[in-house]
């Protein structure tokens, strides 16, 4: 990691959340939206900006994404945004029921080999894990260039009957929905021809 990275994640340390710390959050927030694997975090930092009366968790494993996101964070003086730099399946048990109203999930790694599709973060127990969490009628947002993970996506949470795909013609799923903002990665899967696809799922 570069010393600027080192320097983000020692300068950025009251925005790391802590198991201890996580009752606190849903105590005193009402509107929570979790964002799993944020990447360099442009469409989590700039959700935060529009919305500052919406608290935002972004859950990335990786520490040098993290490190660019707590440096948008801090220059821009965000108070309404936390990480955990981890896995996220490590803290979502300590998730009151009922208590996230959106979960965005932007592009995540399609695994694409038959002998990875374990490693998908999309699976049935994930699912079963996350649905109690959700609140009525909140919404789970799914992004995906990749054809094989697209088909996996829709059969996964249409085995779920739990969750409602919101869809009424072929805009809403190829397009970005206005609440989501367009990343560097969505940038080069166009530029190589390659077609977004945004599933919208509604806990009913």
């Amino acid at each position: 990691m570069s010393i600027s990275g080192q320097l983000a994640l020692k300068d950025g340390k009251d925005y790391l959340i802590k198991e201890e710390d996580i009752s606190n959050i849903f105590y005193y927030q009402k509107n929570i939206i979790l964002e799993i694997g944020f990447g360099d975090g442009e469409n989590l930092i700039n959700s935060a900006k529009m919305n500052p009366y919406s608290f935002y968790i972004g859950a990335d494993p990786f520490l040098n994404t993290t490190a660019k996101c707590l440096s948008k964070i801090i220059q821009f003086n965000l108070k309404n945004i936390i990480i955990w730099p981890d896995d996220v399946r490590k803290i979502l048990r300590f998730f009151p029921n009922s208590s996230i109203s959106e979960i965005k999930i932007l592009f995540p790694d399609p695994w694409p080999k038959k002998k990875h599709k374990k490693r998908r973060l999309i699976q049935d127990e994930f699912i079963k894990i996350i649905h109690p969490l959700i609140k009525h009628k909140g919404t789970i947002t799914i992004s995906t260039d990749h054809n094989l993970l697209k088909k996996w996506v829709l059969e996964k949470f249409q085995n779920h009957t739990e969750f409602e795909w919101v869809v009424k013609n072929s805009n809403d799923w190829r397009l970005r929905p206005n609440d989501c903002f367009q990343t560097k990665y969505e940038i080069k899967s166009i530029n190589q021809k390659r077609e977004p696809s945004w599933f919208i799922f509604k806990k009913k």
